[in-house]
């Protein structure tokens, strides 16, 4: 399918000498998520050898759990391989897609002018091809740089800058701690604390990778074990495995020295009740001398910075 904002036109074209299909998407490379989300520290938080086709399994993951380089470039390598490169059409999305009931055909009209018509259209748009912008007073007023993790400008230098991260979820666990090194200083805004739980993110050795490429079951065996273990946690009902993920995620917040931090993290929810996340060195970073948690309701935000509900 196509990634954020694509639409696949399927089955067959009607032009004469069109391929059986295309792949229409307005990003100008593949890759989908993993082509938008390049803020630092972006990585899948499902392990590789399961985050990958069944029918290419990938025997040369660097690590446990993929950052966002290598996933793009194993999907780039597969469109290459499975030749998918001649049918994509990219850099413009499709406007209208309106069905001809006299012709019995789709008709595709593309941001660029380009036109199709199909048989069939498939739409494989997703669920977060647009960020989504807190609703907060004064957003636009902000004198700074304003940018969202999911559009990350590459060109942007954050190194001794004052910065403030609106939100602790997945993305935010993941970018703190690759920017907390480098700014003067960090504000992390978090409305309510979500569990982060270990993360077994040991480096494949090459020891491993010979493994998996010389025998033919050992990455199938893998990822049916991850599968199955997957599985049984997805339904968040056995209590058992809720207390030992809980346990863990105390395990892993103790870390945090300052006592009034290590509570604002402490999260008020079952585990399960929100998107579980992973990480070693999201806590660690709290206790840095130049990141602060900021638990206060943002009241708005002003042209030099934000300003919470309590002044």
């Amino acid at each position: 399918g196509a990634g954020p904002g694509g639409i696949c036109a399927g089955v067959r074209l009607l032009e004469a000498g069109a391929p059986d299909f295309v792949i229409i998407d307005q990003a100008s490379s593949v890759g989908g998520t993993w082509y938008h989300n390049r803020y630092p520290g972006a990585e899948c938080d499902v392990m590789s050898h399961l985050y990958s086709f069944s029918f290419e399994l990938n025997p040369d993951w660097s690590q446990r759990y993929a950052r966002q380089p290598e996933i793009k470039e194993y999907l780039e390598r597969c469109v290459k391989k499975y030749g998918l490169e001649p049918h994509l059409r990219l850099g413009s999305g499709v406007t209208t897609a309106a069905w001809d009931e006299e012709r019995a055909v789709w008709r595709l009209q593309l941001a660029n002018g380009d036109s199709y018509e199909a048989n069939a259209v498939i739409s494989a748009v997703g669920m977060f091809n647009e960020p989504s912008w807190p609703d907060i007073a004064g957003l636009d007023e902000f004198a700074g740089t304003t940018f969202h993790s999911a559009r990350w400008p590459e060109s942007h230098d954050l190194a001794g800058e004052r910065v403030a991260v609106i939100g602790s979820a997945a993305s935010a666990v993941q970018l703190v701690p690759e920017v907390a090194p480098i700014v003067e200083r960090l504000f992390v805004f978090q409305r309510s604390a979500t569990w982060v739980l270990p993360k077994d993110d040991r480096p494949y050795t090459d020891q491993d990778r010979e493994r998996f490429r010389n025998d033919p079951n050992a990455m199938s065996e893998l990822r049916r074990k991850l599968i199955d273990n997957v599985n049984a946690m997805m339904t968040f009902s056995d209590p058992e495995a809720r207390r030992r993920a809980e346990a863990a995620g105390l395990e892993n917040l103790a870390v945090v020295a300052d006592e009034d931090t290590r509570r604002a993290l402490l999260p008020k929810m079952p585990w399960g009740a929100r998107r579980p996340i992973v990480s070693n060195v999201y806590y660690p970073t709290f206790n840095r001398d130049n990141v602060e948690l900021v638990t206060t309701p943002i009241e708005r935000i002003t042209q030099g910075g934000i300003r919470t509900v309590d002044g």
